[in-house]
């Protein structure tokens, strides 16, 4: 491992929840890398508004701030290469805020807990203009025919579709693309929490889980696939998914279970296009925000953390055999948020190279001045 490169500093003594976190790359048109983190408190109120944003035009040795006509948006962005050399992004915008829209809602058809209460409602039961904010989704694509980014809709399944709130908040959140789209046997796929789905029996999953999305159009509309994974008994979030094909030519998908409490990160395996999936296993002891990439050698690597940041190795690429977990930051089992926000990111560099990125809390200026960072290291396997 590298010695980690400094992208951007807090102000000194930052400890806000939110400032300085949830870093993320995504490759870019002209080939550089662009590295986004969020500088807010960690909420849906402040989500869609402008991230700051840096370049590497060097393989993540040194970085610059953004400027492009594309802004990203926190809290998570993403930049996926799809077919045809083009570029998509699904970002984050303000949510529709129910009373500045005279939206009634109906009665909620589920009740959950996932830090603080949360209702779920189905969105045909209310305001058609409800349906039309979660079925068009708001999106920009790169054209290397025009050499620029264009606004477009993308058209999103929203038959059976839930949406929550939070309590005391007036706003429903949708569907944005905080990961990259995954290209697979010609279709686009990704892997979504943030929308919810009635399942075919009519069961209503009161903490969400993952549904699979695909689009045979090049990004331009996504259906509903299937489950990933869900709770039925309500206690496990199976959430903030990360998507990767392995190496023969299945799908993996890693998940994060814990909320409040900690608990272990999971998987799941496909291999029929994402229409079935194995029953979610163990990763991991803990983990949230967990990031998968397959190197273009075959090996599998996962990112994770909270407490600390990990990474874990398997080396064949089909996803069944891990290394131990490699420590890159340590972590307190008892303060799981003390030392870095556990959220990473990675961008393949090689055959058997890439960056990671992550947050540490630690870190101290040349004059001894604690700050928060955004970090970027570069990893090579033997």
């Amino acid at each position: 491992m590298n010695e980690p490169v400094v992208v951007a500093l807090s102000a000194p003594h930052e400890t806000r929840w939110g400032f300085t976190q949830f870093p993320a790359y995504s490759p870019m048109p002209d080939g550089s890398i662009l590295l986004i983190y969020a500088d807010a408190e960690d909420a849906s109120e402040t989500h869609g508004e402008p991230a700051p944003s840096f370049t590497s035009s060097d393989e993540g040795k040194t970085w610059t701030p953004l400027h492009s006509d594309l802004v990203p948006a926190r809290p998570h962005f993403s930049v996926s290469p799809v077919y045809d050399g083009e570029y998509l992004v699904v970002p984050s915008l303000h949510y529709f805020n129910v009373k500045e829209q005279d939206v009634a809602l109906p009665e909620p058809v589920a009740e959950s807990f996932v830090y603080g209460p949360l209702y779920t409602y189905r969105v045909r039961e209310i305001d058609p203009k409800v349906f039309s904010y979660f079925s068009q989704l708001d999106a920009r694509r790169w054209r290397p025919s025009t050499g620029k980014w264009e606004d477009e809709k993308v058209a999103y399944d929203s038959e059976d579709l839930l949406a929550w709130r939070r309590k005391d908040s007036d706003l429903l959140p949708r569907a944005f693309f905080e990961r990259p789209v995954l290209k697979h046997k010609g279709e686009l796929l990704y892997a979504d929490y943030r929308v919810r789905y009635a399942m075919p029996d009519g069961h209503i999953p009161s903490k969400g889980g993952t549904d699979l999305m695909a689009s045979d159009d090049n990004g331009h509309s996504f259906k509903h696939r299937a489950t990933v994974a869900v709770d039925r008994a309500g206690d496990d979030l199976y959430g903030e998914p990360a998507l990767e094909e392995t190496a023969d030519g299945g799908l993996i998908c890693v998940l994060r279970k814990s909320d409040h409490e900690q608990k272990p990160l999971v998987m799941n395996l496909s291999s029929d296009a994402g229409h079935t999936w194995s029953e979610p296993e163990v990763l991991a002891e803990f983990g949230v925000f967990p990031f998968i990439i397959r190197l273009p050698s075959g090996p599998l690597v996962v990112s994770y953390g909270r407490p600390g940041v990990w990474i874990k190795i398997n080396e064949d690429g089909l996803g069944k055999n891990w290394s131990e977990p490699i420590c890159i930051i340590e972590g307190d089992h008892y303060e799981v948020g003390l030392h870095t926000c556990g959220y990473t990111g990675m961008h393949v560099l090689g055959p058997r190279s890439f960056l990671l990125t992550y947050s540490d809390f630690d870190h101290r200026t040349a004059e001894g001045v604690p700050h928060k960072a955004i970090l970027s290291r570069r990893i090579d396997l033997e």
